[in-house]
């Protein structure tokens, strides 16, 4: 039963007992305590991303587009290898969870290793074959020539976002997401501060157009990681960092690895998903769209929050209750997550019903993209409580070191549902696109509701 254990609050509080243990103590106050600093750390994180498009908004729409489909490259790069970092986050969790603190430590140093491999082979891809993918996500007409000085630096500059990543979840898999939070604030300032600086070249730094969002990002991310390696290398910290753990152990390599390999290629059926909508939606209603979809692909962003909020809290809990052995627990802790993140989505979809028209007057005043942009949110926001329930049932599902349903609902989702139907909308009728939109709320509830009753089913034969 989920309940409110409010001299549980009082006692982390006072730190009478570790709140970094997720196998014992009230499960919603624990969930609470990991799902807010969260939240902030992903709203500042996005933030990056928002505050670019911002100031990118003020050279033109078509540099607002630019950025966007300039980073779906990027973003398949950086997801693949963020779950490397998950990985590492779920078998460290684990190891907490049965108490083997120096073992978490040495995954800790582990996950450094396999993110600088990872990035080196990842960047060399992303560089040499830079055009044909630029072109592959609809980087075309007079969008192609700043999506490159944009791509270009951010691709060369990845590393900083693979260690980030890494340091995210380390931080998150030892329960310590208050200090995750400080840092990002503090990180997002100082890309609020450089990025009109180096875009438009204010004092005595020259003008460097988009490529000036891209720097601002890079060294706002590099003053985070050497900020955050300073703790992380405390030996004060149960978990630590340390070069003498740089080391690979077969055994939870290979659990990492279970879980990478079809997490990462979930999160690349997210942006191929991405760039066939795009193409499908663009030769139907032209240029307009794309841009309206770069907005909505980085405002609607704040829609999942909840989702990865309580999802990450939930990997964190179950984790460590899974190298416990406590299954009662991790049914609960999975449906207060779940719970709770869809009734936060429900409330984010009325805040945007209510905001929205007023939200992209701050980026664009073109009627037609506005128009776009609006009759898609007013539809789709209908089904963000089951983008949150579904995101959150893949964490858990990592959590217990299992991927591959994450891979087989997300694979329905949009090349068994979506897909087909939104060609067939798009390229056989006349029909306006609001069905479109139709077609995505509809696919995101019906996978939702699958993923529920199958993700409780396992849990309870664990």
């Amino acid at each position: 039963m989920i309940q409110l254990d409010f001299y549980y609050f009082f006692k982390v509080f006072m730190q009478e007992h570790d709140p970094k243990d997720f196998t014992a103590w009230a499960i919603l106050p624990q969930l609470w305590s990991l799902s807010w600093p969260t939240m902030m750390t992903i709203f500042f994180y996005t933030l990056y991303n928002v505050v670019d498009t911002f100031w990118v908004s003020k050279l033109s729409t078509t540099a607002i587009a630019a950025v966007s489909i300039s980073q779906i490259t990027l973003f398949v790069m950086l997801a693949l290898s963020m779950w490397i970092s998950v990985g590492s986050s779920v078998v460290m969790s684990m190891h907490i969870g049965a108490k083997q603190k120096s073992e978490a430590s040495r995954v800790l140093a582990q996950g450094f290793i396999l993110a600088t491999l990872a990035w080196i082979f990842f960047t060399v891809l992303a560089l040499v074959f830079k055009e044909p993918f630029l072109i592959a996500s609809w980087a075309i007409w007079d969008i192609y020539a700043p999506a490159l000085s944009y791509y270009t630096v951010a691709a060369a500059g990845s590393i900083l976002s693979f260690y980030l990543i890494n340091i995210m979840f380390a931080f998150n898999s030892e329960g310590d997401t208050f200090t995750l939070t400080k840092l990002f604030a503090f990180s997002t300032a100082i890309n609020v501060i450089l990025d009109p600086i180096l875009i438009f070249g204010k004092f005595w730094f020259p003008e460097l157009g988009i490529a000036g969002a891209a720097y601002a990002t890079l060294i706002s991310q590099f003053i985070f990681i050497v900020l955050a390696m300073r703790i992380l290398s405390s030996k004060s910290r149960s978990v630590h960092f340390s070069f003498s753990n740089l080391s690979f152990q077969k055994d939870s390599v290979l659990k990492v690895f279970k879980i990478w390999f079809p997490a990462s290629l979930t999160q690349v059926l997210n942006p191929v998903w991405l760039a066939i909508l795009i193409l499908m939606v663009s030769l139907t209603y032209g240029e307009a769209w794309a841009t309206a979809f770069s907005l909505i692909f980085r405002l609607e962003f704040f829609a999942y929050l909840p989702a990865i909020w309580f999802g990450l809290g939930a990997m964190s809990m179950i984790g460590q209750n899974t190298g416990a052995w406590n299954t009662a627990r991790s049914v609960e802790i999975f449906k207060a997550a779940t719970y709770y993140g869809g009734i936060t989505s429900g409330i984010l979809w009325v805040f945007l019903m209510i905001f929205w028209s007023l939200i992209l007057k701050i980026f664009t005043d073109d009627p037609i993209v506005t128009q776009y942009a609006l009759s898609y949110i007013y539809i789709v926001a209908l089904s963000y409580a089951g983008i949150s329930i579904t995101m959150i049932v893949a964490s858990v599902f990592q959590s217990m070191g299992k991927s591959w349903p994450g891979f087989w609902l997300t694979f329905i989702k949009f090349f068994v549902i979506a897909i087909p139907l939104t060609y067939f909308i798009t390229q056989m009728t006349t029909l306006p696109i609001w069905y479109v939109w139709i077609v995505i709320s509809a696919s995101n509830i019906f996978i939702a509701i699958i993923s529920y009753i199958w993700n409780l089913r396992v849990l309870k034969r664990v």
